[in-house]
C-alpha cells in the first residue's frame, strides 16, 4: 500500500513559481529561459520578470539562461514552491550582436564601423502598417516618408542621395532574400529586427546594389520560445481612419463672378462656366460653402487580423503566422487596400552539425487604383454640389458640377464611382538555407532565395461615361499582366577562431543573381453592349472590319550577376578592432568591355576604455571606416538604340557606351560611441561621400549620327552628421522611463560634372556647384533693388522707359509699378535680365532640411506602458503648387478682395501675374518646417498573477490591451495639407492624399 502511494506521488506534477532580476541593477529580467534540464518542459519569463512551471513532484534542476548573463542552475527541493533568482551578468558577454554586412556575427561593441538595429521591443509597440514605415523615426540617417495612400510603400533614403539620375531607395534584404518588390506587402507583425547598413563604408559586402545603403529583416521563427513548449498569438487591430481635418486647405471666401438673381447662383456660359463679373475683383461672396474634403472623407474602418503559432523542440522550430489586413484610408466607398500574407519559417538541426533552414511568404495584395482626385476636389468651385444628379441620364454625382472648370475639372466623385480598376499582385519570397558545421569554427553555408510576383490588373469604363469632355464615352476596357521573378544562390564559407590575443572571423562568399521579368497588355473600346466588362463586347470598325482593339509589347529584360567577396574581420585583446572586404563584382547592366568591378573595405576601431579606466564611462569606442559600394545602370543604359515605327526600325538615337560602369560610392566615416553615467549612450558619426561615375545622359555632336549616349560623367559629393541620444531615466522593479533622441543634417553638392547644366523636371538644374535638392525658377521682385536698372537710368523689368522712382512695394509686398496700383494694370514685377526677359533659372528654394530630429519616449509603470514617436524637421522648402492651381481657379486666399475698402481692392489681372501660368515661381515656395506626433500607444498586460486572479491563466499566457494613433498631431506653418509631401529630394506639393489620422484598438492574446 504504501509502495503504491509512492509510485502515485512521484507520478504527479506540482508548480513552481518565481521571478527573476539581475544582480547589476535589481531590476526585472524578461524572457528569461527556464528549463527543466534533461527534458523539452520549460517557459520564458513575463514582462515583470515572473514565471510559473509544472515539475515533477520528485524534484530535478532548473537552468536559468539569458543572454549577457551567466547561466544558473538551481535544484529543485520537497515542500518549496518559489524560486526567486538573481541573475549576474556574463563579464565576458559583449551584448547585442549584428550578422549584417559582417565576416561573421559581430557585438556592437566590436564593430569598426555603423551598424544600426531596431529591435522587437521598438516595433510591437505601434505596428505600423508594413515593414517599411515602421523605421520612420527611429534610426538617425534614415529618412522615412510613409505614403496616405493605401497600399502604397513608403520612401526611404539613407544619408542623402547617392545618385542624381537613378533609384535612391536602399537595398532591402528580407531572411536573406535580396528583395526586387515593395515592402508595402510585408507583414510587419512577422519581422522581429532590422539591422541597418547606412553608407557604402558598412555596405561594401554587397558591391554594386549597396550605394544606397541595406536593411536586412529578420523574421520570427520561433527560436525565441523556451525549448519543449509551444504558444499561439491572436492579435485583432481595429478602428477609424480619418483626413486631419485641422490641415484642410484655407480658400477664398470671395468670387469674381457674375450672379444670376432670378436663382441667387453663378451666372453661366453655354458651356457651363461661371462668368466673371466685369470688375474682376474676387469681392462678392459665394452662394454656398462646402467643404469637398471633409465631404469625401467621412471616415472608414481600418482592420488588421493576425496569428501566429510557434513551437520549438529539442531539434528544431517552427513558426506559422497569417495576415489579413483591410485598409481604405478615410473613404468610405473607396475599396483602398487589402492585403493577405502566410508565412512559414522553420530551422530542423539534424544531428550535431546540420542545419536546415527555410522561409517561406505567400502574399497577395488587392489594390483599388481608382484613388480620389484630391487636387480637384481641393481647386473645385466650394459652392458646387457634387452630389446632384446628372441631367444627362439622371445618375449620381453630377460630373461637371465645378462651373470654374466644367470641362476638365470633373467630379471625383463620378469618377470613383463609375470607374473599374483594380490589381491583385500575388508574391512568393522564399529562401532554403543550408548550414554545416565541418570542424570547430569552420562553417559552410548555401542558401537559394526567390523573390517572385505576378501583378493582374483590370479597367472598365462603361458605355455612357460623361466625365469626357463632354461627349459620352463609348466604353472602354482593357487587362494587364506582369511577371517577375529574381534569384538568388549562394555558398558561404566562414571561419572563426582565437589565436593567442587575436579574435578573428573570416569569410569567403560566391552569390550568383538572375533576375528579369515581362508584361503584357490588351486594351478595347467602342463595346457594345452596357454593363458588360469582356473583350467580345468589342465591337467591329466600319473602316476595316477590325475590333477596336490594341496591345502593349512583351518586354523580357534579365539581368545576370555574379559576385565573389572575401572579409576578415576581428580584434586584438577585445580592443583593437579592424575590418577588411575585397569584392569583385560582375554583372550584365555593365558595358561589354567594363563586366567586371571591385569594391573594397578597410575599417578600424579602438575600444578605449578596455586601455583606460574613466570616471563615470563605461563603454567609449572610436571608429574609423573607409568603404565602397555601387549603384547599377539602367537596364537599356549601355546599349544603342534606335525607335520602331511601323514595324521599321528608325536610325539609332543613342550610342552604345560598351565601358560604361556603375555609379561607385567613395565613403569615409568617423564614429564615436559612448555609455556613461550607467544611463546614457551615445553613438555619433560623420560620414563623407563621393558619388563618383555618375551614370547621365551626355549629348553628342552631330557628327557620330547619334544624339545623346550614356556616360560615367559627374560627381556628388554629400555629407551626413548623425547622432543617437538613449537616456534610462528611470530603472526601478515596477516602472522604467526611458528617452531616445536622433539628430541628422545632410548636405550635397554636385562638385564634376562633365555636360552641359541640365534642367531636371520644372524645379531642379543640375550643373557643377548646384545641389540635388535645390529649386529653381523665376522671382518677385520684392525691394526695388531688384530691379535691372540699364546705363541710361531706365529699368529693364517693364517696357516703358520707367525709372526706380516709378516703382514702389505694394502691401503684399511686392513690387508694382506706382501708377498702377488698384488697377487693372497692376502687375507683379518679376527679375530679368538686361533685355527685360524674366530669369527663370535663379534659385528660389532648397528642399533639404537643415536639420531633422525625432524622440522616442517609453514608459512602463507595472503592467501600463506608453509609448510616443515624435518627429521634428528644422528647414527645407516644399513646391505648393497646389496653391499655385488654387490661384489659377481665383480660389487662393490672396483673392480675398472683400476684406478690403472699395478702391483698395486687387484686380484678378494682378493676382494672375503671381500665378505666373504656373511657372515655377518664388512665391509658391514654403518652408517645411514641422513637428509631428507620428505614434502613440498605451498598452495594459495582463501577466501570469493577473490572469491567475480571474481563473484565465490555464487559457492565456498573456493578454495585451492596446489603443494606437497614427498621426495624431502635426504643427506647422505651411498652407498645404502635409509639409513633406512630394519626395525627400525634391518636394512638390500638387495637393497628394492628404494626411490620414488613426484610431484603433487592439487585443493580443497569448495561449
Amino acid at each position: 500500500m504504501l509502495a503504491g502511494l509512492t509510485t502515485v506521488a512521484f507520478a504527479q506534477n506540482r508548480t513552481v513559481t518565481g521571478k527573476v532580476t539581475g544582480s547589476d541593477d535589481g531590476l526585472p529580467l524578461v524572457q528569461v529561459t527556464i528549463q527543466l534540464k534533461g527534458t523539452f518542459e520549460g517557459t520564458p519569463t513575463n514582462q515583470d520578470g515572473e514565471y510559473r512551471l509544472e515539475v515533477p513532484a520528485s524534484g530535478g534542476t532548473l537552468v536559468f539562461s539569458y543572454l549577457g548573463y551567466v547561466d544558473q542552475e538551481i535544484k529543485l527541493v520537497p515542500n518549496q514552491s518559489v524560486y526567486n533568482v538573481i541573475m549576474v551578468p556574463d563579464a565576458t558577454s559583449l551584448g547585442e550582436v549584428v550578422v549584417t554586412g559582417v565576416a561573421a556575427a559581430t557585438p556592437v561593441k566590436k564593430l569598426p564601423f555603423t551598424v544600426s538595429s531596431v529591435g522587437e521591443k521598438v516595433i510591437k509597440q505601434v505596428p505600423a502598417t508594413d515593414a517599411g514605415s515602421a523605421l520612420a523615426g527611429k534610426i538617425a540617417g534614415v529618412r522615412v516618408q510613409p505614403s496616405n495612400v493605401p497600399g502604397a510603400g513608403p520612401q526611404i533614403q539613407i544619408r542623402g542621395a547617392s545618385t542624381l539620375s537613378g533609384n535612391n531607395s536602399p537595398l532591402i534584404v528580407l531572411d536573406g532574400v535580396l528583395i526586387e518588390g515593395s515592402l508595402s506587402d510585408i507583414n510587419l507583425q512577422d519581422i522581429e529586427r532590422y539591422e541597418v547598413l547606412k553608407g557604402a563604408s558598412a555596405a561594401t559586402l554587397f558591391g554594386s546594389r549597396a550605394a544606397n545603403g541595406v536593411i536586412q529583416l529578420f523574421s520570427k521563427r520561433g527560436d525565441k520560445i523556451a525549448p519543449g513548449s509551444t504558444q499561439f498569438l491572436l492579435r485583432t487591430e481595429y478602428g477609424n481612419e480619418s483626413v486631419y481635418k485641422s490641415r484642410n486647405i484655407e480658400k477664398a471666401r470671395y468670387h469674381p463672378f457674375l450672379i444670376d438673381p432670378a436663382t441667387g447662383d453663378f451666372q453661366l456660359d453655354n458651356t457651363g462656366t461661371a462668368q466673371d463679373d466685369p470688375d474682376l475683383i474676387s469681392d462678392n461672396e459665394f452662394p454656398r460653402y462646402r467643404d469637398h474634403i471633409n465631404d469625401l472623407f467621412t471616415g472608414s474602418t481600418f482592420f488588421t487580423q493576425y496569428m501566429r503559432l510557434s513551437t520549438r523542440g529539442a531539434t528544431g522550430n517552427l513558426a506559422v503566422s497569417a495576415e489579413y489586413q483591410d485598409r481604405t484610408g478615410g473613404v468610405d466607398f473607396y475599396d483602398g487596400n487589402q492585403r493577405y500574407n502566410i508565412t512559414v519559417q522553420s530551422d530542423q538541426y539534424i544531428g550535431e552539425k546540420l542545419k536546415l533552414s527555410s522561409s517561406l511568404r505567400f502574399i497577395q495584395d488587392e489594390q483599388d487604383n481608382v484613388t480620389p482626385s484630391i487636387r480637384t476636389l481641393t481647386i473645385a468651385d466650394p459652392s458646387a454640389d457634387f452630389f446632384a444628379p446628372n441631367e444627362e441620364d439622371g445618375s449620381p454625382f453630377n460630373y461637371n458640377a465645378n462651373r470654374f472648370s466644367p470641362t476638365s475639372e470633373f467630379n471625383p466623385f463620378y469618377i470613383l464611382t463609375n470607374n473599374r480598376n483594380e490589381r491583385t499582385r500575388k508574391r512568393f519570397i522564399g529562401s532554403v538555407n543550408v548550414k554545416y558545421d565541418i570542424v570547430e569554427g569552420l562553417t559552410a553555408e548555401g542558401r537559394f532565395g526567390m523573390d517572385t510576383w505576378q501583378d493582374y490588373s483590370r479597367q472598365f469604363q462603361d458605355i455612357g461615361y460623361l466625365a469626357n469632355q463632354g461627349v459620352p464615352g463609348t466604353g472602354s476596357l482593357s487587362r494587364g499582366y506582369s511577371d517577375f521573378t529574381a534569384i538568388t544562390s549562394s555558398f558561404r564559407l566562414t571561419y572563426v577562431t582565437k589565436i593567442q590575443d587575436w579574435n578573428l572571423r573570416s569569410n569567403a562568399f560566391f552569390q550568383y543573381e538572375d533576375r528579369g521579368g515581362e508584361a503584357f497588355s490588351a486594351n478595347g473600346t467602342n463595346l457594345g453592349l452596357a454593363a458588360f466588362d469582356r473583350f467580345n463586347n468589342v465591337t467591329l470598325s466600319p473602316n476595316d472590319g477590325l475590333p477596336f482593339l490594341g496591345a502593349s509589347a512583351t518586354e523580357e529584360n534579365q539581368v545576370v550577376a555574379n559576385n565573389f567577396s572575401l572579409s576578415v574581420g576581428g580584434d586584438y585583446q577585445d580592443k583593437y578592432l579592424f575590418d577588411i572586404v575585397v569584392r569583385r563584382d560582375g554583372n550584365s547592366l555593365f558595358g561589354r568591355d567594363n563586366r567586371w568591378q571591385t569594391f573594397a573595405r578597410f575599417s578600424a576601431g579602438w575600444r578605449i576604455t578596455e586601455d583606460f579606466e574613466i570616471d563615470g564611462i563605461q563603454e567609449a569606442k572610436l571608429t574609423g571606416s573607409w568603404g565602397q559600394a555601387g549603384g547599377l545602370p539602367g537596364f537599356f543604359d549601355r546599349f544603342e538604340r534606335a525607335p520602331v515605327i511601323n514595324g521599321v526600325i528608325q536610325n539609332p538615337t543613342v550610342l552604345e557606351n560598351p565601358l560604361l560602369g556603375p555609379n561607385v560610392t567613395d565613403e569615409l566615416e568617423i564614429g564615436l560611441n559612448v555609455d556613461f553615467l550607467d544611463k546614457f549612450k551615445f553613438i555619433a558619426s560623420y560620414s563623407e561621400q563621393a558619388n563618383r561615375d555618375q551614370i547621365l545622359t551626355i549629348p553628342l555632336s552631330a557628327v557620330t549620327g547619334r544624339s545623346s549616349q550614356q556616360q560615367n560623367a559627374g560627381t556628388l559629393e554629400t555629407n551626413t552628421l548623425e547622432f543617437t541620444l538613449g537616456y534610462d531615466a528611470i530603472q526601478k522593479n515596477d516602472m522604467n522611463l526611458s528617452f531616445n533622441l536622433i539628430f541628422d543634417r545632410t548636405r550635397a553638392e554636385i562638385t564634376e560634372f562633365n555636360r552641359p547644366r541640365f534642367q531636371v523636371g520644372a524645379r531642379n538644374i543640375w550643373d557643377l556647384g548646384n545641389r540635388p535638392t535645390e529649386m529653381f525658377g523665376r522671382k518677385i521682385a520684392r525691394s526695388l533693388d531688384d530691379l535691372t536698372v540699364l546705363p541710361d537710368g531706365t529699368v529693364a523689368n517693364v517696357p516703358g522707359g520707367l525709372t526706380p522712382s516709378d516703382f514702389k512695394i505694394n502691401r503684399d509686398g511686392i513690387v508694382i509699378v506706382a501708377a498702377d496700383e488698384f488697377t487693372t494694370n497692376e502687375a507683379a514685377v518679376y527679375l530679368t535680365d538686361e533685355a527685360g526677359v524674366q530669369l527663370d533659372d535663379i534659385l528660389i528654394g532648397d528642399a533639404q532640411a537643415n536639420f531633422n530630429m525625432a524622440l522616442t519616449t517609453s514608459f512602463d509603470y507595472k503592467n501600463f506602458s506608453v509609448f510616443m514617436l515624435w518627429e521634428y524637421q528644422n528647414g527645407g522648402d516644399t513646391y505648393y503648387q497646389g496653391g499655385q492651381w488654387l490661384a489659377r481657379d481665383r480660389l487662393h486666399p490672396i483673392f480675398n478682395q472683400g476684406d478690403f475698402p472699395e478702391g483698395q481692392r486687387k484686380a484678378n489681372t494682378y493676382l494672375a501675374t503671381i500665378y505666373n501660368t504656373n511657372r515655377t515661381t518664388d512665391f509658391w515656395v514654403e518652408d517645411a518646417t514641422h513637428l509631428r506626433l507620428r505614434e502613440l500607444a498605451v498598452n495594459y498586460d495582463l501577466g501570469g498573477d493577473q490572469l491567475a486572479k480571474i481563473g484565465m491563466d490555464k487559457v492565456f499566457k498573456n493578454v495585451r490591451l492596446s489603443v494606437v494613433g497614427r498621426n495624431l498631431f502635426l504643427s506647422s506653418d505651411y498652407p498645404g495639407y502635409d509639409p513633406a509631401s512630394g519626395g525627400i529630394t525634391t518636394r512638390t506639393d500638387n495637393f497628394a492624399y492628404p494626411l490620414v489620422r488613426s484610431f484603433n484598438g487592439s487585443i493580443a492574446l497569448t495561449f
